[in-house]
């Protein structure tokens, strides 16, 4: 807290200095949320805003201007909800946003490529967060429109996807995989809260799950559990299917590899990824490792943001051992006879078994376990999902 009360000390000093400069303010309404002073944040952040409109309109045209407007402009919406304001307060900053950026949107060619995309990257944002706003008054239809427009910008736009699915599963009924761009922000974000959440709220125990599958299928295979050498731990979060591994088999060499940086720093503090730990795309990950070279992966609520596992199973199929090499997950149902798997509204991927079992045989596996299970709660319901672990054949 001394801490956070001295950079404050700076940022006013910074502000006497140079007044006109937006930053400042949203830095300093930044330091306010972290301390939990959502009024003194919104009010940081309106400052920020009247600078930023200020200053872009004395350079009209001026796109990095525009560009740092649209960024305020989100800011001070977010903050404004926070601050208790009602949703006309909060949309009228959004609103501004979209009738400052349409004209240029128009022009877009205009404007140097670096530029564009950033502006691309705003605008998309800018969208999402109308949405949003649409969707929390009941305004579907018009929250569909704006998670389309942002959609039409980059069709590849996790949030937007996730929110469209959120509203109407038909919408997105061929969305195959969600980009790791907003898997990675998602979590990141998640990360300072994700345990206590997870594992106290929703009971999550897709970690444990997952452990508890892979010493039973070592058991059916008359297999000892110190057959298991080496271990990936794909998508390893805060370490919570790690922390298992490395207590009760201990032997093993654990590695880690997440798309979050933060939760790669989370799982960095537990000490226990003795082989080390990554940050990127899990599929990646596995292509840069030898052929045959290790003995399980596993994977607690992963492929949940995957879709489909198709080319993560050709990539395990690579570097695991001849004949014994195991995977390990968790998976959420999707029970549809002539489906495969679906964006859920839950913004998650379900799977259904017969999915399952055709990517499996696809890539050289067979199904050793499918065991139906509840992998967390959410609204206070039940989350049905399965526990799969696949054998190399």
């Amino acid at each position: 807290m001394i801490h956070t009360y001295k950079v404050l000390d700076i940022c006013n000093l910074v502000d006497t200095k140079l007044p006109t400069i937006s930053m400042v303010d949203e830095y300093r309404g930044a330091l306010f949320r972290r301390i939990k002073q959502p009024q003194l944040a919104y009010e940081s952040y309106h400052k920020a805003y009247i600078k930023s409109k200020q200053q872009m309109e004395s350079d009209i045209g001026n796109i990095d201007l525009v560009n740092a407007f649209l960024h305020t402009s989100i800011l001070v919406a977010a903050a404004s909800r926070e601050a208790g304001r009602d949703l006309e307060h909060q949309m009228q900053y959004l609103n501004k946003a979209e009738q400052v950026a349409m004209p240029l949107l128009e022009n877009i060619d205009d404007i140097d490529e670096q530029s564009q995309d950033e502006f691309r990257d705003g605008i998309v944002d800018l969208y999402n967060n109308l949405g949003i706003a649409e969707k929390k008054q009941g305004s579907m239809k018009r929250a569909q429109e704006y998670f389309r427009r942002a959609l039409k910008i980059n069709p590849n736009d996790g949030h937007a996807t996730v929110q469209l699915s959120s509203i109407d599963e038909s919408s997105t009924d061929n969305v195959k995989r969600l980009d790791n761009e907003y898997v990675s922000s998602l979590f990141d974000g998640y990360s300072s809260r994700f345990e206590s959440e997870l594992v106290d709220t929703l009971h999550y125990k897709g970690h444990s799950l997952v452990y508890n599958a892979l010493v039973s299928a070592l058991e059916q295979l008359g297999r000892s559990p110190s057959s298991v050498k080496k271990v990936v731990d794909c998508g390893c979060g805060t370490g919570l299917l790690g922390e298992l591994i490395a207590s009760n088999m201990p032997w093993v060499e654990l590695s880690g590899v997440d798309l979050s940086h933060r939760m790669i720093d989370a799982s960095r503090e537990r000490k226990i990824y003795n082989a080390g730990l990554s940050q990127g795309d899990a599929k990646a990950h596995l292509s840069s490792l030898e052929k045959e070279s290790i003995d399980c992966i596993l994977a607690s609520d992963v492929f949940i943001y995957v879709g489909d596992i198709s080319s993560l199973l050709n990539e395990s199929f690579k570097c695991l051992a001849a004949s014994k090499g195991l995977v390990g997950f968790t998976v959420e149902s999707y029970d549809d006879e002539e489906g495969e798997f679906r964006l859920l509204k839950s913004g998650r991927f379900g799977h259904s078994k017969q999915y399952i079992e055709q990517v499996a045989k696809l890539n050289g596996f067979e199904v050793l376990t499918w065991e139906v299970c509840i992998i967390r709660q959410q609204g206070g319901q039940d989350v049905k999902g399965a526990t799969v672990v696949l054998k190399k054949i």
